[in-house]
């Protein structure tokens, strides 16, 4: 359950991060 915590919000960082560059 943790492993999936962490893998969930490390893609959420990185669908952010494109969104970021995208609108930029």
């Amino acid at each position: 359950m943790k492993y999936f915590l962490m893998a969930m919000s490390f893609g959420l960082f990185l669908w952010v991060g494109t969104f970021m560059l995208m609108v930029e």
